[in-house]
């Protein structure tokens, strides 16, 4: 009985370790991926999620886009997430995200690029810093 329980308790563990899907974040404990400083911004986080459902977490869309060029194959990501500026307790595949470059956001670590699924609240938060749609595509070439 005890080795069932023990197998059992095993596989909750490992089930647990394995995520479809993005992990919240949890502001002033979980580290950014790739600078390695603590995650504060609750407006700016990401998150890739690899093939194999490894979660990084990163603090700005910069570290994301060092972390993607320098530290990871491009081709073992499965997804990425950007945390919804509009409703940041939410995440939007960045595939399908409005993203706004102004450098009136002030992100974290400077990548001040914002994520949006919402194209009125998109507007309207351009209006105020005055910036720029730009692609996901944008997002992976910038510097």
């Amino acid at each position: 009985m005890k080795k069932i329980i023990s197998v059992m308790v095993v596989a909750v563990i490992v089930l647990a370790g394995c995520s479809s899907g993005p992990q919240p974040i949890q502001l002033g404990k979980d580290s950014c991926d790739f600078c390695k400083m603590s995650i504060a911004d609750k407006n700016f986080g990401a998150e890739i999620i690899t093939d194999k459902g490894k979660v990084y977490k990163f603090d700005d869309t910069h570290c994301l886009v060092e972390f993607r060029k320098t530290k990871i194959d491009s081709n073992k990501i499965k997804e990425v997430y950007l945390v919804n500026f509009g409703d940041p307790h939410n995440f939007i595949k960045a595939s399908e995200a409005l993203l706004l470059k102004s450098e009136d956001l002030h992100s974290p670590m400077g990548g001040n690029v914002a994520a949006f699924d919402n194209q009125d609240y998109f507007n309207a938060t351009q209006q105020k810093v005055h910036g720029d749609k730009i692609t996901l595509q944008d997002l992976y070439s910038m510097e």
